[in-house]
């Protein structure tokens, strides 16, 4: 209408409404001016003007309290800002520190498996039998031979094992054969099983362990006994519980003791332990052996001894032949130290002695075998 005002009228809502939006938006973080500013635009009584409520402060007659002012935002970011900080920072020094450790200690390894690598023969790479992929996803088995004899000269091996990792059942496996076990040799007939390392190397135990038991072999640890007096010694010994007295003549005429009970023994003491035979037999024989293996796992979980596993590892792998590369050695290491002990399994391959042309044998009967073959397998 003309001559009409074009202000809107003071007692409509909706303007006022519009016009604390704007105030709002205006002077957004100003504290306690917005609440006067609004105020105004709505008619209200502004905070902290005469009339308006506030609380009594104590200790102070009359004394009112200050009106509330709201924190910047800014400044809460702030503060949390500097408490990650203060998180993080102490953990990536940690995390570089340990990753700066463990480069220098996997190199330190690695240089020692190379140089254990390249004293395995073609011969004895073409005698095994390929993984089926990666250690991870795949079970695989390990020949371990052990003898006290000097690298590269003719020897029998004093301890045959095969040890079998299944990632997918989250097991381990272990199959000790007597050394004495009668079997037949290629190009030898029957004789003893440890005998298959003195006429053909390792290729030659190789396929004799393999047609024995009828399992093929993916990888093959050949262990010096040397090597691990040096790592017993550099793990501080191992704590062994002898079951019971034991006296036995030993190499050279001399005779040891062992009082039952848990002791100390350095690395000289305890391969002695495990290679007395004529106290008992081949089969109690191996089973001290056993125990000395899970003595000396269980010492280096220790973490003291942890933290110098690269020193301890390179100086153990210096007595090692293996086609086994770093990264599945530790892989395997992982796979152990993984694996829950009651899930962990020992078999024996068990026999009768008997004595064949003046020597004595340890006879394995077929069905006893098989049978143990397959639970060994099974796992």
């Amino acid at each position: 209408m003309r001559g009409a005002s074009l202000s809107q009228p003071t007692g409509d809502k909706p303007y006022k409404k519009y016009r604390a939006a704007r105030w709002r938006k205006r002077h957004a973080g100003d504290g306690l001016g917005l609440a006067h500013d609004v105020a105004k635009v709505e008619g209200q009584q502004p905070p902290g003007k005469k009339g308006a409520t506030t609380g009594q402060v104590p200790g102070k007659k009359g004394a009112t309290e200050e009106p509330s002012r709201a924190q910047p935002a800014f400044r809460r970011r702030f503060r949390w800002r500097y408490l990650v900080l203060a998180i993080a920072v102490p953990l990536l020094v940690a995390a570089a520190v340990a990753g700066v450790w463990a480069y220098r200690g996997y190199g330190q390894l690695d240089e020692a498996v190379k140089r254990s690598n390249r004293r395995i023969d073609r011969a004895t790479r073409r005698a095994l039998t390929p993984d089926a992929g990666s250690l991870f996803r795949h079970s695989t088995t390990i020949l371990v031979l052990g003898s006290d004899a000097r690298e590269n000269e003719p020897s029998r091996s004093d301890s045959i094992m095969l040890l079998r990792f299944n990632p997918k059942t989250h097991t381990v496996s272990q199959l000790s054969i007597a050394r004495d076990t009668l079997t037949a040799i290629d190009g030898h007939g029957e004789t003893k099983i440890n005998e298959a390392l003195f006429y053909g190397g390792a290729p030659l135990a190789i396929r004799t362990v393999r047609q024995f038991t009828g399992v093929p072999i993916n990888h093959i640890m050949l262990v010096r006994f040397r090597g691990f007096r040096k790592l017993i010694n550099g793990v501080g010994g191992l704590t062994i519980n002898v079951p019971e007295d034991i006296s036995s003549e030993y190499t050279g005429g001399r005779v040891v003791h062992f009082k039952k009970g848990k002791q100390v023994m350095d690395g000289e003491e305890a391969l002695v332990y495990a290679r007395i035979r004529k106290s008992d037999d081949d089969y109690h024989r191996m089973a001290r052996q056993q125990q000395v293996v899970q003595a000396l796992e269980k010492q280096i979980a220790q973490s003291g001894n942890l933290l110098d596993l690269p020193r301890i590892g390179s100086d153990f792998m210096r007595g090692i032949r293996t086609e086994l590369t770093t990264n599945e050695l530790l892989a395997l290491a992982y796979l152990q130290w993984r694996t829950d002990p009651k899930h962990v399994y020992k078999y024996v391959l068990e026999g009768t002695t008997q004595i064949i042309g003046g020597g004595s044998y340890e006879v394995v009967d077929p069905a006893t075998k098989v049978r143990t073959v397959r639970q060994f397998l099974a796992k």
